[in-house]
């Protein structure tokens, strides 16, 4: 018997067909998080729906582990065994955890576009909110120490505020809702560049690091984290901005293949859905 699912997503981020059916019609509900949305999901459990969080950015499940998140629905997807291990360390019984995939970051194109000098992108930090000032101050360093030994862009958001210095070459503005080929187009984009530099990981860098490019962390959770602020997690090094990048090879504090596992199909998955119990 065939199973109704409805897909609450955000950034794009879910990977499998998509479904016209409303969660109040749902026996099934895929959403992108359940401590944001904790009175809906026990409204919908006590209608004795199920509620499944899949990992919509890549690092989101962390939270659970570094920030103390509260979990509270039936079942969660994570894209491969450092997600899921880190899940079970937060204290989600492993029966509750799948390692899904998602085929939204599968048979990337990579691509690769001639040039002279080597091409930076620096991906300025909104993660935490505004960061106008510490956006901008990266940018003058990275300005300072790697021109002209390199060509400079930088990553941003439609309505961001930072600087942006006559200097740069050019300006990747992101938009990640409604966008069901993301993470192919971000790929594409990435053939214009060799090097990323990125003040904390990001589903952006991850696509990164999976098409081959050369990935460097120039920023430290005590630049830019506010007291309040939640902790991230990091998996490269901090690099100071130097011409010394321009020429090594980035270090990974862990098994990239652990990130990311090939995905299921969605029937798989919902036939993991009738084993967990309401």
């Amino acid at each position: 018997m065939e199973t109704k699912y409805a897909v609450i997503d955000r950034n794009s981020m879910w990977g499998w067909q998509h479904s016209q059916i409303e969660p109040e019609k749902a026996e099934v509900i895929f959403i992108f998080n359940d401590f944001l949305f904790e009175k809906d999901i026990n409204k919908w459990q006590k209608e004795g729906k199920k509620v499944i969080v899949f990992e919509h950015g890549w690092n989101s499940f962390f939270d659970y582990e570094l920030n103390n998140q509260k979990f509270i629905a039936d079942g969660y997807m994570a894209l491969g065994k450092n997600t899921a291990e880190s899940l079970a360390r937060a204290g989600i019984p492993k029966k509750k955890i799948l390692i899904s995939g998602n085929p939204k970051f599968e048979n990337l194109p990579k691509g690769e576009n001639k040039r002279p000098i080597p091409s930076i992108i620096y991906t300025a930090l909104h993660w935490f909110g505004e960061r106008k000032e510490y956006n901008s101050q990266k940018l003058d360093t990275i300005i300072k120490e790697l021109l002209p030994y390199a060509d400079i862009s930088v990553k941003t958001i439609a309505d961001s505020h930072i600087n942006i210095p006559k200097e740069i070459k050019n300006v990747w503005y992101s938009e990640v809702s409604n966008q069901s080929n993301l993470f192919r187009d971000i790929a594409l984009g990435l053939s214009d560049y060799d090097i990323v530099l990125t003040p904390k990981e990001s589903t952006f860098d991850f696509v990164s690091l999976l098409v081959g490019k050369k990935v460097f962390r120039i920023g430290k959770e005590e630049e830019y984290r506010r007291p309040y602020e939640q902790h991230s997690r990091n998996i490269l090094p901090y690099t100071k901005i130097s011409t010394d990048l321009l020429l090594q090879e980035p270090e990974i504090n862990i098994c990239l293949e652990d990130e990311l596992s090939p995905s299921l199909k969605i029937e798989e998955i919902l036939n993991w859905t009738r084993t967990l119990k309401k």
